[in-house]
C-alpha cells in the first residue's frame, strides 16, 4: 500500500483526532487539550497501512517497541526509560467495534496514542515525514495549516534523501574509479544533463548561494530532485553491474540515459524541473531545524498522559 497524499493524511489526522471530554481539577495541568487529545491505532493503521503501523506482529508489541526512545545523538535527547508507567501514560488498551482494512471487527482491542507515542512511530519511517510533522507541529508553531505543514516536511523530507543520495555517489565513484574515470569530472556531468546544461555555479549564482569549496548542489537540492537522481544513480548501477560489457562509455551512456528519462518523469508529473527545485537553505540548517523541533517536542510532550 503506498504512502497517501500529504492532503489524505491531514484531513484524516484531524478528522480522527480525539478529545475526551474530561472536566479538569485544580490539581490538572492548565494545557488540558494537549493531556487529553489521541488517536486510534486502528485509524493509523487504515490511514498508513501496514507497513507503517502493522496489525500482523501485533499492535502492542509493535508501539512498546517503537515507544522506548533511544539515544539519539543527533537529537541530543536525554534517555525516556522504557518503564511500563512510561508506556501507559502515553498507550491505552481498550475493546471497542471498529472496521480494519474493510472488515468489520466487533469488540476487539485497540489502542489510544498519544501525539507523543504518535510521533515515536511516525519517525521510524523516513517515508511519514509529513505525519511526523503533523504530530509535533503545535511546538514548531500554533495553528499550523496544510500549506505550512507541507512546505516544512518538504524540507525535512530533504535530510533523508540527501543521506541516500550520498551512499549511492560512493557507490558510483567505486565503478568509476575501477573503470579508469574520474568521478569529479562524471559529478559535473551528471549535473548538466540532470539539470539541462547548468553547471553547480550557475546553479548557485540563480539562487544567491555563497560559492563554497567541496559545497555540492545537493546540499540545495529539493526532495524532488534528489528523488529523481537518486533513482537515476540506483537504476543507471543496477543496470550497469548487470551489463554484458563494463567499461567507462558503458556507465557514463547508461548514466545519461536515467538522468534523461527521470528529469522527464519529473516534469511531467510534477511539472518542475530540476534547476527550479533548488534552495538557498544549506541541508545541515534543515537537520538542525528539526533536530531542534524534536527536542522541544519531546521536552514538552513525553511527560504527558492520556486521561
Amino acid at each position: 500500500m503506498p504512502i497517501p497524499s500529504n492532503a489524505v493524511i491531514f484531513e484524516t489526522l484531524n478528522q480522527t483526532r480525539h478529545i475526551p471530554d474530561i472536566q479538569p481539577t485544580l490539581f490538572d495541568p492548565i494545557d488540558h487539550e494537549h493531556n487529553n487529545e489521541y488517536w486510534h491505532y486502528s485509524d493509523l493503521h487504515n490511514l498508513m497501512g501496514e507497513g507503517c503501523f502493522p496489525t500482523v506482529s501485533g499492535m502492542e508489541n509493535h508501539t512498546s517497541h517503537s515507544l522506548t526512545m533511544p539515544y539519539d545523538n543527533k537529537i541530543k535527547i536525554t534517555h525516556v526509560p522504557a518503564t511500563p508507567d512510561f508506556y501507559h501514560d502515553h498507550v491505552v488498551k481498550f475493546s471497542h467495534s471498529y472496521n480494519l482494512d474493510g472488515y468489520q471487527y466487533k469488540k476487539a482491542i485497540d489502542l489510544k496514542l498519544s501525539r507523543y507515542a504518535c510521533w515515536c512511530l511516525s519517525r521510524q519511517n523516513p517515508y511519514m515525514i509529513f505525519a511526523r510533522t503533523y504530530f509535533m507541529s503545535p511546538i514548531i508553531r500554533s495553528n499550523m495549516n496544510f500549506s505550512d505543514m507541507q512546505n516544512l516536511s518538504y524540507q525535512f523530507a530533504r535530510i533523508h534523501l540527501r543521506q541516500k543520495l550520498s551512499g549511492l555517489e560512493k557507490q558510483l565513484a567505486g565503478i568509476i574509479n575501477k573503470t579508469g574515470g574520474s568521478f569529479s569530472q562524471f559529478n559535473r556531468s551528471i549535473t548538466r544533463t540532470f539539470f539541462y546544461g547548468y553547471s553547480a555555479n550557475d546553479l548557485k549564482d540563480i539562487f544567491h548561494i555563497k560559492n563554497k569549496s567541496n559545497d555540492p548542489i545537493a546540499n540545495y537540492m529539493g526532495a524532488a530532485s534528489l528523488n529523481g537522481k537518486i533513482h537515476a544513480l540506483g537504476n543507471a548501477i543496477y543496470t550497469f553491474n548487470h551489463a554484458p560489457r563494463q567499461n567507462i562509455n558503458v556507465i557514463s551512456e547508461i548514466l545519461n540515459d536515467e538522468l534523461t528519462a527521470q528529469r522527464v518523469k519529473m516534469i511531467r508529473d510534477l511539472n518542475i524541473r530540476p534547476e527550479l527545485d533548488i534552495f538557498p537553505i544549506h541541508i545541515s540548517n534543515v537537520q538542525s531545524h528539526l533536530n531542534c523541533s524534536e527536542r522541544n517536542f519531546v521536552h514538552a510532550y513525553k511527560g504527558q498522559k492520556i486521561r
